[in-house]
């Protein structure tokens, strides 16, 4: 009789454990799927958030760069200096062709990105319905 009371305490408590367990599990996947949406940071810390795009805006943007029409004898001071830049005023089909390659490979690593992005998350969605039936007597 005494076994029968301990072994039902047991049998409670384990059954407690299991289902403290299967919370934790979904408070650890829910943590997850946060962590991995941007916008979970967004509503969170908007400011730091819009502190860093501007902050990453800044470095990205390539300075302005000086442009003047100097005269023979500036032109000599300058590329004694080497800080002289010559630039040519007509665009060229390449740099079209550069530019349009640039948008394309942008596009197409976004949507890989975005693919990439949405399987992995399915892949740990399942993984964590297939855990928690496992877990299920």
């Amino acid at each position: 009789m005494y076994e029968t009371r301990e072994s039902e305490a047991i049998r409670q408590r384990m059954e407690e454990l299991r289902c403290d367990l299967d919370e934790d599990i979904q408070e650890i996947v829910e943590g997850a799927r946060d962590m991995g949406d941007w916008r979970t940071y967004v509503r969170t810390y908007p400011w730091a958030c819009l502190g860093a795009a501007m902050a990453v805006g800044y470095l990205i943007v390539p300075r302005r760069v000086f442009r003047m029409q100097p005269d023979a004898q500036t032109i000599a001071e300058l590329a004694k200096q080497s800080r002289l830049l010559a630039t040519s005023a007509v665009p060229t089909k390449s740099s079209a062709r550069g530019i349009l390659l640039a948008i394309v490979g942008n596009l197409v690593l976004r949507g890989v990105s975005s693919f990439v992005g949405q399987q992995a998350g399915k892949l740990f969605a399942s993984e964590a319905v297939d855990s928690q039936q496992g877990d299920q007597p």
